[in-house]
């Protein structure tokens, strides 16, 4: 039998976790990121940047574009705009994946053709 003290022990790390897991706790830290919101923000910076215009500070569902800090405004993919970015659906949150994605290796393609020294690591 376990000594009384690692039994308070055990005791006291299932009164802790327990209700982490019965809730989801564990698990919700992984779904932040994946929010379309989230998603659209980190899409809406990219596109920001890229135009030139600064930063993203809004999005426009009625014209389906971005609203930047500068005075252009990037389109928004159809399969975002058309979608419903409060209830994140799973196409929707993949068109926001893929749009990321396609804006990050635009990224990389400019900052590699006028940075010599990003490309070398």
């Amino acid at each position: 039998m376990l000594p009384i003290s690692k039994m308070q022990l055990v005791v006291f790390a299932m009164v802790l976790i327990l209700p982490a897991l019965q809730s989801g706790g564990f698990l919700s830290a992984t779904e932040t990121h994946d929010d379309c919101m989230d998603l659209l923000g980190d899409c809406g910076d990219l596109s920001c940047l890229l135009a030139g215009s600064g930063h993203f500070t809004n999005y426009d569902p009625y014209f389906c574009t971005l609203v930047c800090s500068g005075p252009e405004r990037p389109k928004v993919p159809p399969g975002v705009c058309s979608g419903d970015l409060v209830n994140c659906t799973s196409s929707v949150r993949e068109e926001l994946r893929n749009w990321n994605y396609k804006l990050q290796s635009a990224l990389n393609g400019v900052l590699t053709a006028r940075c010599p020294s990003f490309s070398k690591k």
